[in-house]
């Protein structure tokens, strides 16, 4: 369980001491000089500190104090001696300034010892003493002086110290209040009426262009035809970042990338070697080695000067596909850009496993292979299709088409109206994200708990789907003060509206759906009603339900995305602001939960993270036999989106520990509180 409150043993690593300035994103790169106004890196932080010490020469500082811990006393000491130090006239020793001209985003050391952020950790510093340090100490001396290794594993005593308020959201004043009250009408004029016509004029063409027959305009929607399109909703390609953790390297790296081209051939890339990329980073050191102890992996965990892989898909907009391939002797890290915005991503996370099966099967597979056959394999239902083409389906929910889009419109403008009225929490950014991926031990433990947890459920069990939905609307809730307004959960047709159905799901394609679950009730918010583990179980036993017969919640997550502005890809459709469902996406929490995947056994596959949409998104997999969940934001600061992940994290702990997951939320709450 993370403490909030102040500790007398609660410490800081260096890195901790760095990224806390990172939200801020103000300065720009500029050359390692000893000066107030200059960047640094990790190591070049590192090294700046060992200077101060004087313990060893700069080339032994680099790797082992990058985690060196510091008390919040001692944090604060060494914050004023290097301010101290800079504003003298001392000749300086710091590192050289060649190496750091090509870091994006890197806080000044003004930036990280402001006088405000000094304020804020003396207001919260806890006794000097740390654990094998001398109170006395003035300028904070390592716990351990001994050569370390130059990839350090986290061990479990550094995962994140959280130290109260200083990391939370600020609460609106009154002027702010009042300041984006007025601008939301404004925001609503210039905005809602515009996109709820262009709902509908899409709407209405697409169903009048198509014979009246949703069904016909989701088979136009040819994903691998879309792989060779040089752009795609006016963005190029990729649009789907994730990573890998391996414990074995991909020796034969010829073999690789011809798998690798192979692969973007048969996805109907028609130049695969302009299209598709493969960088082997040699030069590049992790971080730190994978370990099963540190389940909290923060986004730049591995790969040095990188915000996440996320932020790195950035780089490959030239292609289709990328991969960035990362290894040491006992981990290796494979970061893949794949076309979220044609493919779905199933299928995007099928291309990587095809990969990888491939390079540990034999020559023959390739023939064998149905992973881009899915259009000669399978068809949907007739069933199905009678339900999606009915028109009395069509017509119950076109009429909602308006007040949908003025919902999602509402939540975008206020969104907007308080951004611009500068409350926290609001303002469009950069996706955050970070990771708790659970080890295999953990993941059995939680399966074990959870099928003797508590339910009024016919099944009798709780499904880890719904444990997971569960710990996340409850951590949405605990830290950010309400409930979403829904939970857009992802889903895809391809193994109950089409027939026949290969439970494997291999395929490349584009089969994905957002069925909602409303969550903020006027009970909940007024506080009459909680949500509890029984009603995450019944939505997802509805939502099974509803899958294998095409109830109306799927007829409507369908129409949302053929009768939509975009017609597929990786959830991209569900972010347009004419979307016509009620999701509010800004304003709810984006699920995904791939559930139960391999990756061939011989990989040493130990993990699988990407990162969802809007407000707050989690993204869980099961992989391997190991639970790995992803955090993100596009709206809340990182430290926000670690909270989130941390209260999620225990909860679902609470639950791995036996304990009933709806008096773990109590529990929690009146800790918080």
């Amino acid at each position: 369980m993370v403490n909030r409150t102040s500790s007398p043993n609660s410490v800081f690593s260096v890195e901790q001491i760095y990224n806390s300035s990172r939200l801020q994103k103000l300065y720009k790169t500029s050359s390692l000089d000893p000066d107030p106004n200059a960047t640094y890196d990790r190591t070049a932080f590192a090294e700046l500190i060992g200077n101060f010490e004087q313990q060893c020469d700069a080339k032994k500082l680099s790797s082992p104090y990058a985690y060196t811990t510091y008390s919040r006393k001692e944090a604060l000491h060494l914050a004023r001696a290097i301010k101290k130090h800079l504003k003298s006239d001392q000749p300086s020793s710091l590192p050289s300034s060649t190496s750091a001209s090509h870091l994006p985003h890197l806080p000044s050391l003004a930036t990280i010892f402001s006088e405000a952020n000094l304020k804020k950790l003396e207001k919260h510093t806890a006794s000097p003493e740390r654990i094998g340090a001398s109170a006395e100490s003035t300028i904070p001396k390592p716990s351990d002086h001994r050569e370390i290794p130059k990839i350090q594993p986290h061990p479990p005593a550094a995962q994140p110290v959280k130290c109260g308020s200083t990391l939370t959201l600020g609460k609106a004043t009154l002027a702010q209040n009042i300041h984006r009250t007025v601008l939301y009408p404004k925001y609503m004029f210039k905005n809602c009426l515009p996109a709820i016509c262009e709902a509908v004029s899409i709407m209405y063409r697409d169903l009048r262009d198509h014979e009246w027959k949703p069904s016909k305009i989701f088979a136009s929607n040819v994903p691998l035809k879309l792989s060779s399109v040089a752009s795609f909703a006016g963005k190029k390609a990729p649009g789907y970042s994730c990573q890998l953790t391996f414990t074995k390297k991909f020796d034969d790296r010829a073999r690789f990338e011809t798998i690798f081209y192979e692969l973007c051939e048969e996805s109907g890339m028609a130049d695969p070697f302009s299209m598709g990329c493969v960088r082997w980073n040699d030069d590049i050191t992790l971080l730190n080695e994978y370990s099963p102890a540190f389940t909290d992996v923060p986004g730049d965990h591995y790969i040095p000067n990188s915000r996440s892989y996320y932020a790195e898909g950035s780089k490959f907009k030239h292609v289709h596909i990328a991969i960035e391939m990362f290894e040491s002797d006992e981990t290796t890290i494979m970061q893949a850009h794949l076309p979220g915005r044609a493919w779905d991503g199933t299928s995007c996370f099928n291309f990587t496993k095809e990969l990888v099966h491939r390079y540990y099967s034999d020559d023959a597979e390739a023939e064998r292979s149905p992973v881009f056959r899915a259009n000669e394999m399978i068809k949907m239902r007739d069933d199905s299709r009678e339900k999606f083409d009915s028109m009395w389906n069509i017509l119950s929910w076109a009429w909602k088409v308006p007040f949908n889009v003025y919902s999602n419109q509402s939540g975008l403008c206020w969104q907007k109206a308080s951004a611009e009225a500068g409350i926290d929490g609001y303002k469009e950014i950069p996706k955050e994200l970070c990771h708790v991926n659970f080890s295999d031990t953990q993941s059995k433990k939680l399966a074990a708990a959870l099928k003797i947890h508590k339910t009024s459920s016919s099944k009798g069990v709780v499904a880890p789907t719904a444990a997971l939905i569960f710990a996340g609307v409850h951590a949405f809730k605990i830290e950010l003060g309400e409930f979403p307004y829904t939970v857009p959960m992802q889903a895809s047709l391809q193994t109950r509206s089409f027939e026949p159905a290969f439970q494997e799901r291999r395929f490349v394609g584009d089969w994905l759906v957002g069925v909602l679950h409303k969550v903020r009730t006027w009970g909940r918010s007024l506080g009459l009603k909680t949500y509890t583990v029984d009603d995450a179980q019944q939505f997802y036993e509805d939502l099974v339900e509803g899958l294998a017969t095409t109830d109306k919640s799927v007829q409507d997550a369908f129409y949302s995305r053929v009768l939509g502005k975009l017609k597929g890809g990786a959830a991209a459709f569900e972010k347009t602001p004419c979307y016509p469902g009620n999701s509010r996406l800004n304003d709810s929490l984006f699920f995904n939960n791939y559930g139960y995947r391999t990756i061939h056994e011989d990989s040493g596959c130990v993990g699988f993270n990407w990162s969802g949409a809007g407000k707050v998104g989690i993204n869980c997999i099961l992989i391997n036999g190991r639970i790995c969940c992803s955090i993100a934001s596009t709206q809340l600061p990182l430290t926000k989106v670690e909270e989130i992940r941390d209260t999620f994290k225990e909860i679902l702990l609470a639950m791995m520990n036996g304990e009933d997951g709806d008096a773990a939320v109590k529990r929690i709450t009146v800790e918080r509180h």
